[in-house]
């Protein structure tokens, strides 16, 4: 077929309306890329019809590539119904949803929004499966789809795009095509604000592992900063910005009488009838699910006040289970599939929409109730003679801040944390395993496995060894870490300092976090951590400063030295752990 794009969408159309999905007609070539127009596959018409422009070795299912999209057909509408004026035509950079692309746009797409960032503007719902899929492209422009829209000028506007595009096919080295950058970016771009930089540890450990303690003193703003990491992935002034509680937000507050997961997620009743009582934890999961480009923030108040391990025993084993499939982050069902009144009893409590129960109660290929990607956990720790201590199986699954520092005179000029805004990109891991990053970033890789081997030599023989889990938590929150590279000042930070800053974090989160035991247990053994560590840390920040502050004998400040330091002060009485 001879390409005219308003011959490409007339035919296009008269497919859809046949239900033809015979490809031939709708493939042609135009300025030496492959064109394609797509009504859907057989048997599934797409929600969502487009055009792509594709050079050679870049395809809609891994790469990048300018695309028309038509959000006006009738499936489409029927999700927008309450919208009067929903029919657009968007020219986007099209970025492949499944597989992260060889290249990327680059600065092209600096400062634009994603067109899920517009249509929530507008707020669209395309949150649908076969909608959202193409939210993480980047509009170029938008047109309203009107009878007599002028394809004239459309083709204009894909000309000028198209010649940004064979500008950076021809200018690509292969070299460079998977950075660091590219990796943690995936289809997104990330946005470090200065304002964002004293929660990136917070942030960066989320992205790592979507399980998080904060440990320290009463009052110190725990919950607090869950609440203001919820609020930060909506936009300022946005009506979820200034609610109380974010909808992406949920306290649910510990009770020392949780001794199995009946209160948390709940149980099978047999009073008149076999009915699920359905426990908050699952509730807001299918909240998670239902939208599943913002971040949900799950914080579990006092965590500790009963054994962590009896009463979330399914999240504990459920989150092991992650994996990267098909473009996203799966894990096996919290709650399977059962042929069981309590089990449609459960789904029909959880989703209101009769296709999506549907989906979940089909026994063959159905949806299972899963641990969604955006759904994020936070426990509140206090540490006290009322509290239950962590066992190695909990601290093994989680990263842990301790927040015991007070600044008596934050807070009292505004009413909200200034964090900047948050999305998928900044929160939500595209990694799970070592593996995931290590071929993109071997030079960075290699460095933190020799120093895990140089701290595994000082645990040898010890329960608190290092193992595979614990590596790839390490491998992962130092690339996470690697695009926070500027300071406050927006001065440059060398990579070694950002690698040494983001070990030294990490070490105090996984292996000081499970030390713990009397003077003839670990005595020395944390005289010979602190030296390796600072021997490491140095080596590997070439001797800079990677914190930029001092302690008061103006030596290094090290989080793990001064955690080191406070253990072994401790350890006088007898007995020391990491917990303060």
């Amino acid at each position: 077929m001879n390409y005219n794009l308003k011959e490409l969408v007339g035919s296009m159309w008269e497919h859809r309306k046949n239900k033809d999905f015979e490809r031939k007609s709708l493939e042609s070539s135009y300025r030496g890329l492959y064109v394609k127009a797509s009504i859907g596959m057989t048997g599934n018409i797409s929600k969502i019809p487009w055009i792509s422009y594709c050079a050679e070795g870049q395809e809609t299912q891994k790469g990048i590539y300018p695309v028309l999209l038509f959000y006006g057909t009738p499936e489409f509408l029927e999700r927008n119904k309450n919208k009067t004026d929903v029919r657009k035509i968007v020219l986007a950079y099209g970025v492949s949803a499944n597989k992260r692309p060889d290249i990327l746009w680059g600065v092209q797409v600096n400062g634009k929004k994603t067109i899920d960032d517009a249509f929530l503007e507008w707020k669209y719902d395309t949150t649908d499966a076969g909608i959202k899929k193409y939210n993480s492209s980047f509009v170029y422009k938008i047109y309203d789809w009107t009878d007599d829209i002028d394809y004239d000028i459309i083709q204009r506007d894909i000309d000028a795009i198209i010649d940004i595009y064979l500008n950076i096919i021809k200018n690509q080295k292969k070299e460079s095509v998977v950075s660091v950058k590219h990796f943690l970016e995936g289809n997104f771009l990330i946005k470090v604000t200065s304002s964002m930089l004293p929660y990136r540890p917070y942030i960066t450990a989320i992205k790592s592992k979507p399980f998080l303690l904060l440990a320290g003193i009463s009052g110190t703003g725990k919950s607090r900063i869950v609440r203001e990491l919820a609020r930060a992935c909506w936009e300022e002034g946005s009506e979820e910005y200034k609610a109380q509680k974010p909808k992406n937000f949920e306290m649910i507050q510990v009770k020392p009488n949780w001794h199995d997961s009946s209160e948390l997620i709940g149980y099978v009743s047999r009073i008149d009838g076999e009915k699920f009582v359905v426990g908050p934890f699952l509730k807001f999961i299918a909240k998670a699910i239902q939208n599943p480009d913002v971040p949900y923030f799950l914080c579990l108040d006092e965590m500790n006040l009963a054994p962590v391990e009896q009463y979330f025993a399914e999240y504990l084993s459920v989150i092991e289970s992650r994996k990267w499939d098909n473009g996203e982050i799966v894990t096996d069902p919290i709650i399977d599939y059962e042929p069981t009144d309590a089990y449609k009893s459960l789904i029909d409590q959880l989703f209101y929409d009769d296709e999506t129960r549907k989906k979940y109660l089909t026994k063959e290929n159905g949806e299972r109730l899963r641990i969604p990607q955006n759904l994020i956990v936070v426990g509140t720790v206090n540490m006290d003679e009322t509290t239950f201590s962590f066992s190695r199986k909990v601290l093994d699954r989680a990263m842990t801040i301790e927040m015991n520092e007070v600044d008596l005179e934050g807070g009292l000029d505004k009413k909200y944390e200034s964090i900047g805004k948050l999305g998928a990109a900044e929160l939500i891991g595209n990694a799970v395993e070592g593996v995931d990053v290590y071929a993109d970033n071997k030079g960075v890789c290699d460095r933190v496995i020799n120093y895990l081997k140089a701290i595994n030599g000082e645990l040898e023989g010890t329960p608190f060894k290092v193992a595979y889990r614990t590596r790839n938590e390490f491998l992962l929150y130092v690339v996470n870490n690697l695009p926070y590279n500027k300071d406050e000042n927006g001065e440059d930070i060398a990579q070694e300092v950002v690698m040494a800053r983001a070990l030294d974090e990490i070490t105090c989160m996984k292996i000081l976090s499970r030390i713990e035991g009397d003077t003839e247990k670990i005595g020395d053994l944390l005289d010979r951590l602190k030296e390796v560590i600072k021997k490491q840390l140095n080596e590997i920040s070439s001797g800079k400063e990677y914190s930029g502050t001092k302690d008061k004998e103006g030596t290094e400040y090290s989080v793990s030295l001064a955690k080191l330091k406070e253990m072994k002060l401790r350890l006088k009485s007898g007995y020391t752990s990491f917990w303060s």
